[in-house]
Formats: C-alpha cells, structure tokens, sequence
C-alpha cells in the first residue's frame, strides 16, 4: 500500500513539496510573529504569521499579506 502522499487520486500534488522552499517563503512572516509575540501575546503572534503564511500560500508577497492581515486587526486583536 502507498502512503497517501504518493501516487495521484488522493488529493495531495504527486510530489510533497521542497521544506526547504517551503519555510524560505513563511519565514519572514515567522520572524514578524516572534518579534510581536512579547508586546501583543502569544495567541495574536501565532495567528497573524498563520494568515500571513496562508495569503503567501495564494500569492501575495509578504510585505502585501501583511498589510492585510494588519488592516484585519482592531485594537491589536483579530475579531473572534
């Protein structure tokens, strides 16, 4: 049996994508996540670099996705 990564039918690309690709392009926004951490907690640090992370995963740059993101936030908190 294939693990489900391999083979097409399942969902997931053909090939798993290159790690090392992968954190050079959400690394900026983890960089901005540990330096807000302190000042803003933790909870609000982690969910800006993961929606930061996604708008990088649909194409924006990073300097774009966080503009975003920051225009989504109201008095230093994400709506919940």
């Amino acid at each position: 049996m294939m693990p489900p990564y391999q083979g097409p039918g399942h969902g997931i690309p053909h090939t798993m994508p290159d790690y090392n690709r992968a954190i050079m392009h959400v690394m900026p926004a983890i960089r901005q996540s540990l330096r807000e951490a302190r000042p803003v907690g933790v909870k609000h640090a982690v969910t800006e670099a993961a929606l930061i992370s996604y708008l990088i995963g649909k194409g924006f740059d990073f300097y774009q996705a966080l503009r975003i993101v920051e225009s989504w936030e109201r008095n230093e908190s994400f709506p919940m």
